[in-house]
């Protein structure tokens, strides 16, 4: 009898540091995968804030350097880019910044991933506007002789930006998309357990 009752003692314990360890394991995931959403939204605001950097200091010398005026508003509305994007950068800096120490439980951290993918989403959309809408202005002011080199050059500047933004943003989404199976996985898993979001995750 006293055999008996020790082996189960053994068996409950063994069950209960199991299931500590996969409860662990769980956090320890959702963190991760927290982690490295995080690490990819710095490394793009980077990339944003450099681009931005960059036209604003390449254009600014363009705008002082060039011969006709519709490079000059060419460049003109390269460093108002710059300036917009170098402030979204930085914005976006100090949102990873407080992400980094802030504590999310695991619905929080995978809504997160979902918002993350759909900005980037719906940005491409908006991309394809300011290709759209350069396209347009550069076609008119081919087309028309009154403010002919505004349009002209506002209209490049807002094709480049917008073909670069294009790329950028689904660069980003894709970077997203990459973890898009294992939030999925782990998430239903959590859903299967009820409140034992520790209990299934395998590895």
């Amino acid at each position: 009898m006293f055999i008996k009752y020790l082996f189960l003692v053994v068996i409950f314990c063994g069950l209960s540091v199991n299931t500590r360890a996969q409860q662990l394991s769980f956090k320890d995931t959702i963190a991760s995968y927290n982690a490295q959403r995080i690490n990819t939204n710095r490394k793009g605001v980077l990339a944003l804030g450099t681009w931005g950097i960059a036209n604003i200091a390449g254009s600014g010398i363009g705008y002082f350097t060039a011969t006709k005026d519709e490079w000059k508003y060419f460049h003109e509305m390269n460093v108002l880019w710059g300036v917009v994007n170098t402030g979204i950068a930085a914005m976006g800096m100090a949102g990873v910044r407080k992400e980094m120490g802030a504590k999310l439980n695991y619905r929080q951290s995978y809504d997160r991933f979902l918002s993350n993918k759909k900005l980037y989403l719906i940005n491409a959309g908006l991309d394809i506007a300011y290709i759209g809408a350069g396209i347009a202005l550069t076609e008119y002011g081919s087309s028309t002789k009154s403010n002919a080199a505004i349009f002209k050059g506002f209209g490049r500047s807002f094709t480049i930006q917008g073909v670069f933004l294009l790329f950028f943003d689904n660069i980003m989404f894709a970077s997203h998309l990459r973890y898009n199976s294992k939030w999925f996985t782990i998430m239903n898993e959590i859903r299967l357990t009820n409140n034992g979001i520790g209990f299934t995750h395998t590895f």
